[in-house]
């Protein structure tokens, strides 16, 4: 299975990025779980719940000149907005389609809970970021 036809993926966030500590990064690899539409817009459709939604920025960053990679940012849902803390912790992406789009159901649980146990034992291919700081991902 390849991610561009996964229906989950879920993410080590680490540190993360921005002043809310809301922007997650990806590579050309993984950022291809979110549908050639939103990448193309710069944006994808996010949601906790029936409540929260509303439209993440997803930029290509460009190349990170150290890894040769190019890299993409995702605004997540700041917490001031309904989101949540997300450093440090597990953030999974279900994928729904809703009509003409698709809208990205996010999960975010701690390391080695219940949950990401599950998550990782359901994926059917986990790996690594690249770098000394690798952060762990996988999908089903």
């Amino acid at each position: 299975m390849s991610i561009e036809n996964a229906s989950f993926f879920w993410i080590e966030a680490g540190d993360m990025q921005g002043g809310s500590r809301n922007q997650i990064e990806f590579t050309d690899e993984l950022v291809a779980f979110f549908d050639q539409k939103s990448r193309a817009a710069g944006r994808a459709f996010l949601a906790f719940d029936s409540k929260t939604k509303e439209y993440g920025a997803l930029t290509n960053r460009a190349q990170d000149y150290d890894q040769w990679v190019n890299k993409w940012r995702l605004s997540l849902i700041t917490k001031a907005k309904g989101g949540v803390e997300y450093a440090g912790r597990v953030v999974g992406f279900e994928k729904r389609k809703m009509g003409q789009v698709y809208v990205y159901l996010i999960s975010v649980v701690e390391v080695g809970s219940p949950d990401h146990i599950a998550w990782r034992a359901k994926s059917k291919h986990v790996g690594s970021t690249g770098g000394a700081d690798g952060r762990e991902f996988g999908y089903y």
